[in-house]
């Protein structure tokens, strides 16, 4: 159980670790409104990335803030959903993710990224990304370590297209 929670992390830190192209080994292959389909130079894994449209909360800085929807084929579950908050977490947090004020997830917190467990929640990815298709915004409630609360929004405008695109890339 341990070694298949390790190779889930070390999977998706290989994937939000290197969200944005480096040198050759990332490929971008479209922007569908706002978000951003990338492969890896060998196919073996190719996500979409996407920015919020709108950062609230009262915080002075914060790192990195994205979405990401990564496809490695060679995995049982091999959909990922992510969202990077730019901080560390309150203890013990979930994420809330809402579509369309009508949809609710909530999702785990390490470090500074809200996830999913696949090994306990084998079907949450897809659910999420089944439902990030029908709609047209995301909103990602977060805690920061500090207790600082935040909500992001994210366009679901182009979603469907960009991840057919991720789907087809690496298939």
């Amino acid at each position: 159980m341990l070694f298949n929670l390790g190779k889930i992390f070390i999977f998706f830190f290989i994937v939000v670790g290197f969200a944005y192209p480096v040198e050759k080994r990332w490929i971008k292959k479209g922007q569908f409104n706002d978000w951003e389909v990338y492969v890896k130079t060998d196919n073996s894994i190719c996500y979409m990335i996407s920015k919020p449209q709108k950062m609230e909360g009262a915080y002075s800085t914060r790192g990195r803030v994205d979405a990401v929807i990564a496809v490695k084929n060679e995995l049982k579950n091999k959909y990922y959903v992510a969202f990077d908050f730019g901080y560390p977490f309150y203890k013990n947090t979930k994420v809330k993710l809402t579509i369309d004020q009508e949809i609710a997830f909530q999702i785990d917190t390490f470090a500074e990224t809200a996830w999913i467990n696949s090994i306990e929640y084998p079907e949450l990815n897809l659910k999420i990304i089944k439902e990030m298709k029908k709609g047209k915004v995301l909103i990602a409630h977060g805690k920061s370590s500090r207790g600082t609360v935040t909500k992001d929004t994210y366009s679901l405008i182009g979603f469907t297209k960009a991840f057919k695109k991720v789907k087809d890339a690496c298939s």
